[in-house]
């Protein structure tokens, strides 16, 4: 038979793996959504300062040119500046487009030249590899030129891939740090839900025993007590089962007895008195299947079962099941019962089993005489079973179950204080020598 360990070890192993990759993939799909318009923005954000920066200087360099065209005086002054990322080139470009000062092409470039025809402000990100600027020179409502401030655009491109390197790595050290945190996260929701799949699949097996460990996650330890509660009730389930094997085998015995006794005394009686024979055997069939449906009704635990006690008929019936079996080993049953009895609810199915568990323990190990005696215990009910013998164990062990010997005995005393507790009674030992069990059963509220 293939073990199933290693196959369940890789299907939690591939549990854990998609819980880890998926939540990698969502960090990744969530940085990727904020870090692109973020990356746009930083790059956009790098351009503008460095095209404000130029704006500003060409703007002092703009009014100082301004004095010397309208004093007629070739522009001096134009020396450049130190920008945000290097230095900055300015010169002076008359209304031709033709260089008039400073440090820049012979010819104005077609982009710097917009601002000679609208009188605004011009930029271009990238004219031969250089961020422009362009201010107009104006002298009242004519342009008189244009001052050009242009730095070197691979600067400003350095800085911008710089800072998008480092939100790169952080990045990927959030994805990292997701992947530990999904690895545990992982682990900590596989292992529960492993557990629980072990002790399913013990509680499958047989082993209702099992129960599952707490994991602190409300979900998964509500599953893991559902799975517990219905273990305990398989289990108990269960043990009612064997206990109803035990407990049938044990009290079936005697109505068995009965009936082989009769059929037994028919083979030795003449022809003319077999139908006799064959009512008596009828009667302890009929009282085999009451035995039956009695041991039925109680195994359920449904609470009171059938009519209630009848101690006249409970009489009647003990001398019917009993009488002959002791008559066999010439043995007596005697029967009392007192008048004005206190009535009770308790139904006649459990008392009929505890009383035919005490008779057969007097008719099995006790000696001579059996009395079974119904009498007012002052408020209550008492069936008294007695006889001659002696008492074989101590009393604190007589209502001891031993269901795990084969003759069978150990059982039918620890059955009769179940029974009578059941519905509410006791069953004690009155006298250890002779032995006297007394069943006391509660009296009803209007006796």
């Amino acid at each position: 038979m293939t073990d199933p360990r290693p196959v369940r070890g890789r299907r939690w192993a591939s549990m854990r793996g998609r819980i880890v990759a998926q939540a990698v993939l969502a960090a990744v799909v969530a940085t990727t959504l904020f870090g692109l318009p973020l990356a746009y923005g930083v790059a956009q954000s790098y351009l503008g300062d460095e095209q404000s920066e130029l704006e500003r200087i060409a703007d002092v360099d703009a009014v100082s040119v301004a004095f010397d065209v309208a004093a007629g005086r070739t522009p001096t002054g134009l020396g450049g500046g130190q920008g945000r990322d290097g230095d900055v080139a300015v010169a002076f470009y008359s209304t031709d487009g033709e260089l008039v000062a400073g440090d820049g092409p012979q010819e104005l470039d077609p982009a710097s030249a917009d601002a000679l025809g609208d009188g605004r402000v011009s930029t271009a990100n990238d004219i031969d590899g250089q961020l422009v600027v362009a201010v107009p020179v104006v002298d009242g409502d004519s342009t008189r030129g244009v001052v050009r401030a242009a730095t070197d655009y691979s600067a400003v491109r350095w800085r911008i891939v710089g800072t998008w390197a480092g939100m790169l790595a952080l990045a990927a050290a959030a994805v990292g740090v997701t992947w530990l945190l999904a690895r545990r996260q992982a682990a900590r929701l596989a292992q529960p839900l492993e557990s629980l799949a072990v002790a399913a699949q013990q509680l499958g097996e047989g082993d209702f025993g099992t129960r599952t460990a707490r994991s602190g996650i409300a979900e998964l330890d509500a599953a893991g007590s559902a799975l517990d509660t219905t273990a305990g009730r398989l289990g108990a389930l269960l043990a009612r089962e064997r206990a109803f094997s035990a407990d049938a085998s044990h009290q079936l015995r005697t109505p068995l007895t009965g009936l082989r006794l009769s059929l037994e005394t028919a083979l030795e009686l003449p022809a003319e008195a077999h139908r006799a024979a064959i009512e008596n055997a009828l009667t302890s069939t009929d009282r085999l299947e009451n035995t039956i449906t009695d041991l039925l009704a109680l195994a359920r635990d449904t609470g009171a079962h059938g009519t209630p006690l009848d101690p006249a008929q409970l009489l009647a019936e003990v001398q019917a099941t009993w009488g002959p079996l002791l008559d066999r080993q010439d043995r007596v049953l005697q029967l009392h019962l007192e008048g004005d009895l206190p009535g009770t609810a308790v139904s006649a199915a459990a008392v009929r089993q505890v009383v035919g568990v005490l008779v057969d323990n007097a008719t099995v190990h006790g000696a001579g005489a059996v009395t079974v005696s119904v009498r007012d215990a002052g408020g209550a009910l008492a069936v008294d079973v007695a006889d001659e013998g002696t008492t074989p164990l101590e009393v604190d062990r007589l209502f001891v179950r031993g269901s795990h010997r084969d003759d069978g005995h150990g059982i039918g005393l620890a059955l009769a204080r179940t029974l009578a507790e059941a519905e509410g009674g006791r069953l004690r030992v009155a006298s250890p020598s002779p032995p006297v069990f007394s069943l006391l059963l509660p009296a009803s509220a209007d006796s």
